[in-house]
C-alpha cells in the first residue's frame, strides 16, 4: 500500500511532514548557530576584562595510546603554557594496553597475504609498518606474514611509554612538573586519567584537571581567557565554577592523496564545527543557566536543564568536584557523553567557555567513519549510565529526561542521512507536490545554505563568493550524506558480535601531522 496518494492534499502526505520536519529541526539549527555566533568568540568589551583568579592551578591529562611520533610535539606545546599558572602541572599517561595490543595485532597479522594488510583494515598500524609487513609477507615463500616478520616489524617501534621516559630524561627541568604516569590495567582513556588524577595530591577549590588529547592545541590565550572566565564566575557566584568546557572547532589539513577524501573530510569538519556551535553549546548554556536558577517543581527544572553533554578534550573539572563524582566512568565504552550524564543527574553546573579552539578532524573517509563509529558509541551507553547510577543523582525524573534527551539526540544523527536524502529527492524529483518540493528545498537550505554562508561570515568577515559557496556547500551536502554511516557501523559491530568492547582501543594513528592553529583559536 502507498505511503501517500496524489489524492490526497499536500499537507495530508508523508511526505510533506517529513520535510516540515526536517526544515522545522534545521530552523532551530540556524536560529542557535545564530545566538551562538553572536555570544562565542567576541573581543571583549571595553572595561570588561576580569583578572585571572590567585590560587586558580590548571593540571592537564593528556592520555595517550600508540602517539610515539607526537610526543615531543605536544611536550613542546603544554610545557611552556602552562609558565604563567604557578602551581600548575602537566601528566602524560600511558598504559600497558598498548604492549597487550600490539601482541594482538601480531596475532591478527599472521598468515595474512600482502593484499589483506592494510590501513584501512588495521587503522592501529602506521603507513610505514603496512608497507613493511605487506612486503614481508611478499617475500615470503607461502605468500604469507610469518609471525616472527610481524613481531620483528611491530616491536621495531618503541612503545609510546618508552617514548615518553626518553623525552623526559633528556628535557631540561623547567618551573612546570611533567609527570609520567603508566597505567598498569585493562580500562582505556577515563581509566588512565584517573590513574593521573590519584597523583594529583592539590585538592584547592582552584585546582583543576583540564583533559586534552594528544592532537588539541589550546594557545596561551585561549588558557588565559579560561582562567579569566573562571574569575568572572567566582566573583559573581562566590565560588570556582565545577566544570568549564572549552568547544572545538574543526578543521583538516587537506593533506589527502584522493580529491574526494580532501573534500568529504572537509565538509565532515565544517559539519561537525555547526553541529558545536548549533547544538552543544547552545545546550551547555541552557543547562548552567538553568542550574544556577532557583529550584521549582522538579519536573519544571529538568525541562530546563535538559542533559549536559560534555566533550572529553578541552574539559575541566575542579579536582575535588572530579573526585566526588567517581571521576570518569569506565564501565562504558567512552567517557564524555556519560560523565555529562553523571553531572546532569547530581545537578552539577557545566559552563560553556565563550571561546572556541580549533582542533583537526580525519584526513581520510576510512578515519571519519571510524571517528562516527567510535563516537555514537556514547548514545549506546546511556542505558548502562542509567542502569550503574539509577538509585543516585536527584531523582527518577533526571534520569528519565536525560534518556530522552539522549534519544532525540541518536535519533537525529542516525535520520540525518536518511532524511537529507529524501529532502534531496523530493527537491529534484518531477512528480513532487509544490508544497512538498518547497518544504523541502527550504529544509536543504536552511540546514546546509544558511549556516555555511553564515558561518563563512563569522570565519572571514565576509560572505564567501558564489563559487566558494558552492563548493562549501557541495562538500556539506556530501557530508550529510555520509553522516548516519558511523551509527549505522556501530550498530551492525554491536550486532555482529554482540559487544562493543573490543581488543583493540577503537581509535587509528594519527596519519597527518599536528599542526597549531594558524594565528588564533577560533576561526
Amino acid at each position: 500500500m502507498p505511503i501517500s496518494s496524489p489524492d490526497q492534499p499536500w499537507w495530508r502526505r508523508p511526505s510533506w511532514w517529513l520535510a516540515a520536519a526536517a526544515a522545522a529541526h534545521q530552523a532551530d539549527g540556524l536560529w542557535q548557530l545564530r545566538k551562538t555566533l553572536a555570544w562565542a568568540d567576541q573581543p571583549p568589551a571595553l572595561g570588561t576584562s576580569a583578572a585571572e583568579p590567585e590560587g586558580l592551578r590548571f593540571h592537564i591529562v593528556l592520555p595517550v595510546l600508540r602517539e610515539q611520533g607526537h610526543i615531543a610535539d605536544a611536550l613542546d606545546w603544554f610545557v611552556p603554557l602552562l609558565g604563567g599558572f604557578p602551581g600548575s602541572t602537566l601528566t602524560v599517561v600511558t598504559t600497558a594496553r598498548e604492549e597487550r595490543e600490539r601482541e594482538h595485532l601480531v596475532d591478527s597479522l599472521t598468515g595474512l597475504r600482502a593484499g589483506q594488510i592494510t590501513g584501512q583494515r588495521f587503522p592501529q598500524l602506521t603507513d610505514t609498518e603496512v608497507t613493511e609487513l605487506a612486503k614481508a609477507a611478499t617475500a615470503s615463500t607461502a605468500g604469507v606474514l610469518p609471525r616472527h616478520h610481524a613481531v620483528r616489524i611491530l616491536r621495531a617501534s618503541p612503545l609510546t611509554s618508552q617514548i615518553v621516559g626518553q623525552e623526559l630524561r633528556t628535557r631540561p627541568a623547567g618551573p612546570v612538573p611533567v609527570r609520567h604516569v603508566h597505567y598498569e590495567g585493562t580500562g582505556r582513556k577515563a581509566a588512565q586519567v584517573n590513574a593521573a588524577v590519584e597523583r594529583i595530591t592539590a585538592a584547592g577549590e582552584g585546582d583543576y584537571i583540564a583533559v586534552y588529547d594528544i592532537d588539541s592545541r589550546p594557545d596561551a590565550l585561549l588558557l588565559g581567557r579560561t582562567a579569566a572566565f573562571i574569575g568572572q564566575h567566582l566573583a559573581a557566584d562566590g565560588h570556582w565554577p565545577h566544570v568549564v568546557q572549552q568547544s572545538a572547532r574543526f578543521t583538516t589539513q587537506q593533506v589527502a592523496e584522493r580529491w574526494w577524501d580532501r573534500n568529504l573530510c572537509q565538509g565532515a569538519a565544517r559539519l561537525q564545527t555547526l553541529w558545536t556551535l548549533r547544538r552543544e553549546i547552545p545546550a551547555l548554556r541552557r543547562y548552567s543557566a538553568s542550574a544556577r536558577r532557583a529550584p521549582q517543581t522538579p519536573a519544571v527544572d529538568t525541562l530546563r536543564r535538559g542533559l549536559a553533554q560534555t566533550v572529553g578534550h578541552g574539559l575541566l573539572v575542579r579536582v575535588d568536584t572530579f573526585r566526588k563524582v567517581g571521576g570518569l566512568p569506565t564501565f562504558t565504552v567512552l567517557d564524555d557523553v556519560p560523565f555529562g550524564y553523571r553531572l546532569t543527574i547530581e545537578g552539577i553546573p557545566v559552563d560553556s567557555l565563550p571561546h572556541t579552539y580549533t582542533v583537526a578532524a580525519p584526513e581520510q573517509v576510512g578515519e571519519l567513519l571510524a571517528q562516527g563509529s567510535r563516537w555514537f558509541q556514547n548514545y549506546l551507553d546511556y542505558p548502562a549510565c542509567f542502569t550503574q547510577w539509577r538509585g543516585e543523582g536527584e531523582g527518577v525524573h533526571r534520569h528519565a529526561a536525560a534518556l530522552a534527551v539522549a534519544v532525540f539526540r541518536g535519533g537525529t544523527w542516525m535520520l540525518a542521512t536518511p532524511v537529507t536524502a529524501a529532502c534531496l529527492a523530493l527537491t529534484l524529483l518531477p512528480r513532487t507536490a509544490p508544497a512538498t518540493r518547497v518544504t523541502a528545498a527550504t529544509a536543504l537550505w536552511l540546514g546546509v545554505v544558511a549556516p555555511v554562508r553564515m558561518l563563512g561570515v563569522a570565519e572571514s568577515g565576509r560572505a564567501p563568493g558564489a563559487v566558494e559557496t558552492v563548493r562549501q556547500c557541495g562538500q556539506t551536502l556530501a557530508a550529510y550524506l555520509l553522516k548516519s554511516a558511523g551509527p549505522a557501523l556501530a550498530i551492525g559491530q554491536w550486532a555482529a558480535c554482540g559487544t562493543r568492547q573490543g581488543v583493540l582501543s577503537p581509535k587509528s594513528n594519527h596519519r597527518a601531522a599536528m599542526s597549531a592553529p594558524a594565528g588564533r583559536n577560533a576561526l
